[in-house]
């Protein structure tokens, strides 16, 4: 198991506070947070490139790990062969064993033909899987990653995720991702370890992270689009012209936050059991892709998901009025 216990790590503007995670051998770690977070400086503390201020580090000494950059870090001076061969070179290995360990990465992440080329005319995802392969022939232990696909385009950045996930089904190394995605982090993880401002605010399964953040700053960063607050009386949260029924019966201060994708919207109000249903007027609608976000102005403003089809079915504009109606269970509610 790798331990990281109160962890801190400052910099004139920047800093790791009371850092404390344990990592399991095998497992597929994610550390999700955004830009500035200290995602990266966790990674190079655990690679030994930099030392905490205090704190400890327990379970990577002696053992391997393959560091793995954002922006691959492949030396332009290399071809592809000796940039795979590289770190086997510096250990002294015999040159028929880095021929053959080689050609065995490169066969494996399907890349083979691109033995002899120089590394400043690959793709993206071709530079990627080069920087894999040099990682993956020193067999390491423990694999580092560092933002791995944020440079790549959708395609490649889904087949590198698929490439890690076999990866580690084959090999079972400890992997420890930081990203600042969050459908990454759900799609890749064991667990996920929430980071903001540089402190960790959450670790758990991606399931109960994004379906039971702990608090508001998490709900918000995980996407939670309808983010509310104010004083909770007789388990009503007061809103302007609404009010929302919570699970909670009072609080003095609490926010409150419904899932987008929680919200049911129609034409006319639903009978159900649901206690909170509110007419608006639709005043945005933007197509997200795979799914289309609707904003309706009910006194405050609510953000719905809804799938393509359903905009289709209901030839939704801008000015038309709906409902948007939401189950009591849907609302989580914080202190912070």
């Amino acid at each position: 198991m790798i331990s990281l216990k109160s962890l801190n790590k400052h910099y004139p503007d920047f800093g790791l506070f009371d850092i404390n995670l344990e990592i399991h051998k095998g497992e597929y770690f994610v550390i999700l947070g955004p830009s500035g977070a200290g995602k990266t400086v966790i990674l190079e503390l655990l690679a030994g490139l930099i030392t905490p201020d205090s704190g400890t580090i327990t379970g990577v000494q002696g053992k391997s790990a393959g560091l793995i950059y954002q922006d691959y870090m492949l030396f332009p001076h290399l071809n592809v062969y000796e940039n795979v061969g590289y770190g086997l070179k510096i250990r002294k290995i015999k040159k028929t064993v880095i021929k053959q360990e080689v050609t065995r990465a490169l066969e494996r992440l399907g890349i083979s033909s691109l033995i002899h080329r120089d590394v400043t005319t690959l793709s993206g995802g071709e530079k990627q899987r080069v920087a894999i392969a040099r990682a993956m022939v020193i067999k390491p232990d423990i694999y580092l990653l560092d933002e791995p696909t944020a440079a790549l385009d959708l395609n490649n950045k889904y087949k590198t995720q698929r490439l890690f996930l076999e990866l580690h089904k084959a090999d079972k190394p400890t992997i420890i991702h930081v990203t600042h995605d969050f459908e990454e982090a759900l799609a890749l993880g064991d667990r996920i370890a929430i980071i903001k401002n540089g402190k960790i605010l959450q670790v758990d399964v991606p399931d109960k992270i994004f379906l039971n953040p702990e608090n508001s700053e998490v709900a918000d960063f995980l996407g939670y689009k309808n983010i509310f607050s104010g004083i909770i009386k007789n388990h009503n949260l007061s809103l302007k012209n609404i009010s929302i029924t919570t699970p909670v019966e009072s609080a003095d201060h609490a926010y409150v936050a419904v899932r987008s994708n929680d919200i049911i919207l129609s034409k006319e109000k639903i009978d159900s059991s649901a206690r909170n249903s509110f007419q608006g007027i639709i005043t945005h609608i933007m197509n997200r892709g795979s799914y289309i976000e609707v904003t309706l102005d009910a006194g405050v403003l609510f953000h719905i998901d809804i799938t393509v089809k359903s905009y289709n079915d209901m030839n939704l504009l801008p000015g038309d009025e709906f409902w948007a109606t939401f189950k009591t269970q849907a609302v989580k509610v914080f202190s912070h």
